[in-house]
């Protein structure tokens, strides 16, 4: 790359530049992890296979479905040919290798894009944040965890004195009620600890608390209740339910918009009878459902 080709670059980029995570192997389990949490909120009636569907879905951002003469109705990645005048899908074309010469199909007409964001990008961008912070949680508790189990240590002026020190430290441990000490290894005073109490160094519960109200935010964000774990005092009921509407708002984008695009492969062909719900109960007790959120 030429120097006039990484100042451009070096001009769009964002700045002041972010601090990226380690991604790393537990990066990896949590983002497996934090996609089955996705999953877990539509309910789909499809004909293909659903693992095959939400991956596209959800970590791409959008996939096609398109009638082919040998298999009927499939659903495929795509690329897009011509676009509408809101600069929307009008024409996509599907590869496969079991599909003997590239399909083409018009929107609305024996083709659709279903996706799930108004950009049609998925959600890898916040799976892989929240994974990285979850990731860096676990190390941060790990180190942690070893700084507090770190052996005592203490002085001695020369070895017979370290191997009384030794003596009585190991006879304290089996539960001797007294130990008797030579004066002069004690020169009056109690034996020095190099090290401070494990006490003072272990932040593992705070750490852990963190991690779940990081946890937490993504469940908002993909439309999963959860409780207010920040608050030390008890919850009632309200407070728990307090960001159900925070929680709808991201969910309620990602249903209108995959429903839309059922509704409209629907009416291409009605035996496909296309569905999507969602798995959780949104609305507070007491109050009656909104009919919308079964369609």
């Amino acid at each position: 790359m030429g120097f006039e080709e990484q100042m451009i670059l070096n001009h769009w980029n964002l700045n002041p530049s972010s601090v990226n995570g380690t991604h790393n192997t537990t990066t990896e389990y949590y983002k497996r992890y934090l996609y089955s949490l996705i999953s877990s909120v539509f309910e789909f009636d499809i004909p293909w296979s659903k693992n095959w569907f939400r991956f596209f879905l959800f970590r791409c951002g959008s996939i096609g479905v398109i009638y082919t003469n040998k298999f009927g109705w499939i659903a495929q990645p795509y690329s897009i040919t011509q676009l509408n005048l809101e600069y929307q899908p009008l024409e996509i074309q599907v590869t496969n290798q079991f599909i003997d010469e590239p399909v083409k199909g018009i929107i609305g007409l024996n083709a659709e894009v279903v996706n799930c964001m108004d950009d049609f990008f998925g959600l890898d961008d916040i799976v892989t944040r929240t994974a990285e912070m979850l990731a860096q949680f676990d190390k941060t508790i790990n180190v942690n965890l070893m700084n507090c189990s770190v052996t005592k240590g203490f002085e001695a002026e020369n070895k017979k004195q370290a191997d009384t020190i030794k003596e009585a430290y190991e006879r304290a441990t089996t539960g001797e009620p007294f130990i008797v000490v030579n004066k002069e290894v004690m020169n009056g005073s109690s034996i020095t600890n190099l090290l401070g109490p494990a006490g003072t160094e272990y932040i593992a519960d705070k750490l852990l608390t963190d991690r779940r109200q990081c946890l937490n935010n993504f469940l908002t964000t993909i439309g999963i209740r959860n409780a207010n774990y920040s608050k030390k005092e008890r919850l009632n009921s309200q407070e728990v339910s307090e960001n159900n509407d925070e929680t709808k708002a991201i969910v309620t984008v990602m249903l209108e918009n995959i429903q839309k695009h059922f509704d409209v492969i629907n009416k291409m062909d009605p035996s496909l009878n296309l569905a999507v719900r969602l798995r959780f109960d949104y609305t507070m007790p007491g109050e009656e459902e909104d009919e919308s959120w079964e369609e």
